[in-house]
Protein backbone atom coordinates (compact mmCIF):
# COMPACT_ATOMS: atom_id res chain seq x y z
CA UNK A 1 0.00 0.00 0.00
CA UNK A 2 1.40 3.27 -1.04
CA UNK A 3 0.82 6.54 0.76
CA UNK A 4 -1.29 7.93 -2.02
CA UNK A 5 -3.70 5.01 -2.05
CA UNK A 6 -7.18 5.51 -0.71
CA UNK A 7 -7.97 3.96 2.66
CA UNK A 8 -9.64 0.56 2.66
CA UNK A 9 -13.44 0.55 2.69
CA UNK A 10 -15.01 1.04 6.14
CA UNK A 11 -11.98 2.92 7.55
CA UNK A 12 -12.72 6.38 8.84
CA UNK A 13 -10.16 8.79 10.23
CA UNK A 14 -10.85 10.08 13.77
CA UNK A 15 -12.76 13.32 14.06
CA UNK A 16 -10.50 16.20 15.07
CA UNK A 17 -11.25 18.02 18.32
CA UNK A 18 -12.92 21.36 18.00
CA UNK A 19 -10.51 24.28 18.43
CA UNK A 20 -12.71 25.53 21.28
CA UNK A 21 -11.53 22.72 23.55
CA UNK A 22 -7.91 23.66 22.97
CA UNK A 23 -8.58 27.21 24.18
CA UNK A 24 -10.65 25.99 27.13
CA UNK A 25 -7.74 23.79 28.21
CA UNK A 26 -5.19 26.59 27.81
CA UNK A 27 -7.49 28.93 29.75
CA UNK A 28 -7.82 26.40 32.59
CA UNK A 29 -4.03 26.03 32.78
CA UNK A 30 -3.60 29.81 32.86
CA UNK A 31 -6.19 30.10 35.66
CA UNK A 32 -4.43 27.43 37.74
CA UNK A 33 -1.05 29.13 37.19
CA UNK A 34 -2.54 32.51 38.13
CA UNK A 35 -4.06 31.04 41.28
CA UNK A 36 -0.69 29.60 42.35
CA UNK A 37 1.00 32.94 41.62
CA UNK A 38 -1.62 34.80 43.68
CA UNK A 39 -1.24 32.38 46.61
CA UNK A 40 2.53 32.78 46.53
CA UNK A 41 2.32 36.58 46.23
CA UNK A 42 -0.27 37.04 48.99
CA UNK A 43 1.41 34.75 51.54
CA UNK A 44 5.03 35.80 51.20
CA UNK A 45 6.66 37.73 54.00
CA UNK A 46 6.46 41.47 53.56
CA UNK A 47 9.34 43.84 54.07
CA UNK A 48 9.01 45.85 57.24
CA UNK A 49 8.92 49.52 56.40
CA UNK A 50 10.61 51.59 59.05
CA UNK A 51 9.37 55.16 58.91
CA UNK A 52 12.08 57.77 58.67
CA UNK A 53 13.06 59.52 61.87
CA UNK A 54 11.00 62.66 62.27
CA UNK A 55 12.93 65.93 62.46
CA UNK A 56 12.64 68.14 65.52
CA UNK A 57 11.22 70.98 63.39
CA UNK A 58 8.47 68.75 62.00
CA UNK A 59 7.77 67.35 65.47
CA UNK A 60 7.34 70.89 66.81
CA UNK A 61 4.94 71.76 63.98
CA UNK A 62 2.93 68.57 64.53
CA UNK A 63 2.71 69.22 68.26
CA UNK A 64 1.51 72.78 67.69
CA UNK A 65 -0.99 71.66 65.05
CA UNK A 66 -2.47 68.84 67.14
CA UNK A 67 -2.57 70.99 70.29
CA UNK A 68 -4.47 73.63 68.32
CA UNK A 69 -6.90 70.97 67.02
CA UNK A 70 -7.47 69.65 70.57
CA UNK A 71 -8.18 73.18 71.78
CA UNK A 72 -10.58 73.64 68.88
CA UNK A 73 -12.50 70.48 69.82
CA UNK A 74 -12.68 71.59 73.46
CA UNK A 75 -13.91 75.05 72.43
CA UNK A 76 -16.55 73.61 70.10
CA UNK A 77 -17.80 71.31 72.87
CA UNK A 78 -17.87 74.17 75.38
CA UNK A 79 -19.86 76.28 72.91
CA UNK A 80 -22.34 73.43 72.40
CA UNK A 81 -21.54 73.00 68.71
CA UNK A 82 -20.76 69.32 69.25
CA UNK A 83 -21.86 66.90 71.94
CA UNK A 84 -19.60 65.68 74.74
CA UNK A 85 -19.62 62.20 73.18
CA UNK A 86 -18.55 63.55 69.78
CA UNK A 87 -15.81 65.61 71.42
CA UNK A 88 -14.46 62.52 73.21
CA UNK A 89 -14.41 60.66 69.90
CA UNK A 90 -12.59 63.48 68.14
CA UNK A 91 -9.98 63.71 70.90
CA UNK A 92 -9.35 59.98 70.60
CA UNK A 93 -8.91 60.29 66.83
CA UNK A 94 -6.54 63.24 67.21
CA UNK A 95 -4.28 61.50 69.74
CA UNK A 96 -4.17 58.31 67.69
CA UNK A 97 -3.35 60.13 64.44
CA UNK A 98 -0.66 62.19 66.16
CA UNK A 99 1.01 58.98 67.36
CA UNK A 100 0.82 57.53 63.86
CA UNK A 101 2.33 60.61 62.23
CA UNK A 102 5.16 60.83 64.73
CA UNK A 103 6.05 57.17 65.21
CA UNK A 104 4.49 55.24 62.32
CA UNK A 105 2.52 53.01 64.73
CA UNK A 106 -0.96 52.35 63.33
CA UNK A 107 -2.73 53.57 66.46
CA UNK A 108 -5.92 54.75 64.66
CA UNK A 109 -6.86 51.16 63.86
CA UNK A 110 -5.93 49.64 67.23
CA UNK A 111 -8.43 48.81 69.96
CA UNK A 112 -7.78 49.72 73.58
CA UNK A 113 -6.81 46.09 74.27
CA UNK A 114 -4.26 46.19 71.45
CA UNK A 115 -2.87 49.50 72.69
CA UNK A 116 -2.45 48.03 76.18
CA UNK A 117 -0.84 44.86 74.83
CA UNK A 118 1.68 46.72 72.66
CA UNK A 119 3.92 47.61 75.57
CA UNK A 120 5.21 50.52 77.55
CA UNK A 121 5.78 52.70 74.49
CA UNK A 122 2.04 53.14 74.01
CA UNK A 123 1.12 53.32 77.70
CA UNK A 124 0.42 57.09 77.61
CA UNK A 125 -1.78 56.66 74.55
CA UNK A 126 -3.66 53.72 76.03
CA UNK A 127 -4.27 55.75 79.22
CA UNK A 128 -5.73 58.65 77.23
CA UNK A 129 -7.86 56.37 75.07
CA UNK A 130 -8.96 54.48 78.19
CA UNK A 131 -10.02 57.73 79.84
CA UNK A 132 -11.93 58.69 76.69
CA UNK A 133 -13.77 55.36 76.35
CA UNK A 134 -16.50 56.09 78.94
CA UNK A 135 -17.25 59.39 77.23
CA UNK A 136 -17.26 57.78 73.81
CA UNK A 137 -19.15 54.58 74.48
CA UNK A 138 -20.89 54.98 77.83
CA UNK A 139 -24.67 54.81 78.10
CA UNK A 140 -24.83 58.48 79.12
CA UNK A 141 -22.74 61.43 78.10
CA UNK A 142 -20.12 62.29 80.69
CA UNK A 143 -18.63 65.64 81.58
CA UNK A 144 -15.00 64.49 81.68
CA UNK A 145 -13.96 66.36 78.57
CA UNK A 146 -11.76 69.02 80.17
CA UNK A 147 -9.66 66.45 82.01
CA UNK A 148 -9.44 64.26 78.92
CA UNK A 149 -8.39 67.25 76.82
CA UNK A 150 -5.64 68.10 79.31
CA UNK A 151 -4.31 64.54 79.26
CA UNK A 152 -4.49 64.45 75.45
CA UNK A 153 -2.46 67.67 75.24
CA UNK A 154 0.08 66.23 77.66
CA UNK A 155 0.55 63.16 75.47
CA UNK A 156 1.00 65.36 72.40
CA UNK A 157 3.53 67.53 74.25
CA UNK A 158 5.58 64.63 75.61
CA UNK A 159 5.44 62.06 72.81
CA UNK A 160 8.60 61.64 70.74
Amino acid sequence: MRAADAPPPGFYAPDPYAATWLWVGIGALVLVAAWYAWVWWSTRERKVVVPPRITSDRLSRLRADYTRQIDLVLARAAAGEISQRRAHQQLSVLVRHFVQEVSGIHAPTMTLTELNATGSRLTPVSQVVGSLYPGEFGPRETATLVGAGTVAKQVVARWS
